[in-house]
């Protein structure tokens, strides 16, 4: 799957190749804001083939979905330690309920950008949220998450358990062409599907697409707007017909 070559993708491009030029230069780690999947992908595609320098994708647990960049100098082994992130830690009453989106309004609040936010994860009594140095100051002193009262505290571990719950969707589809396999996972016909794809409504790994024809392969994840977020598991078989058995997992 290639990347549309967008003028944000090109100046995310040139960014992280100036950080590979910088470390070298400087002889030090180099360090982007938190990215989303689809910026570490380009990432990934940028730097990991590249023969001068060392990169570490990091977000504060092995898991989180939004990560920084850490661009180290060729001869420098990646130390998550070293990377400017911190984790924020709010605790509340167990009887209380929070959201992902109740704490990223009340950071918003504070008039820090989201790019300096990375996973917020959410418990029955606590949540902890992984965010840049530079504004965990100001994000500690919150004592207020809406209506609720929270109690601050930074630099503890990351320990939140995590679990991401799927719903599967298994049926058969006549290929693996996009068009297809959305249609089964959000349970539409094909042409519906179409003009969800023409209208810009679907990605693949993160990476907008407009053609039905784009095939996908197993571990792929496509996003179908007002629908949800899905991942083709595996091909099981293929039937009597021709037709190919496939599992889909659609992210809850």
């Amino acid at each position: 799957m290639s990347f549309s070559d967008s003028l944000d993708d090109r100046i995310l491009t040139a960014h992280l190749c100036d950080l590979a030029e910088r470390a070298n230069r400087d002889c030090t780690g180099c360090y982007t804001r938190f990215l989303d999947e689809r910026q570490i992908m380009i990432a990934e595609k940028t730097l990991l083939g590249r023969a001068d320098c060392n990169v570490k994708l990091w977000g504060g647990y092995e898991e989180a979905r939004r990560k920084i960049c850490c661009v180290y100098p060729v001869w420098m082994e990646p130390d998550e330690s070293l990377a400017p992130i911190v984790c924020v830690t709010y605790r509340y009453r167990c009887g209380d309920k929070l959201t992902h989106r109740d704490f990223l309004g009340a950071f918003m609040s504070c008039g820090i950008q989201r790019e300096t936010v990375g996973d917020i994860v959410i418990g029955k009594d606590k949540a902890q949220a992984i965010v840049t140095q530079a504004v965990a100051p100001i994000l500690r002193d919150i004592t207020k998450v809406g209506r609720i009262g929270v109690k601050a505290s930074e630099g503890d571990s990351f320990d939140m358990p995590l679990q991401q719950n799927f719903r599967e969707i298994s049926g058969t589809v006549s290929s693996l062409r996009i068009d297809s396999v959305a249609a089964l996972g959000i349970r539409e016909s094909r042409e519906k599907t179409v003009r969800l794809l023409q209208q810009g409504r679907i990605e693949v790994n993160y990476s907008e697409i407009t053609s039905p024809s784009v095939k996908l392969t197993e571990g792929d994840v496509f996003v179908v707007r007002g629908f949800g977020k899905y991942r083709l598991k595996k091909v099981t078989g293929l039937s009597k017909k021709g037709r190919l058995h496939i599992l889909i997992e659609q992210y809850l």
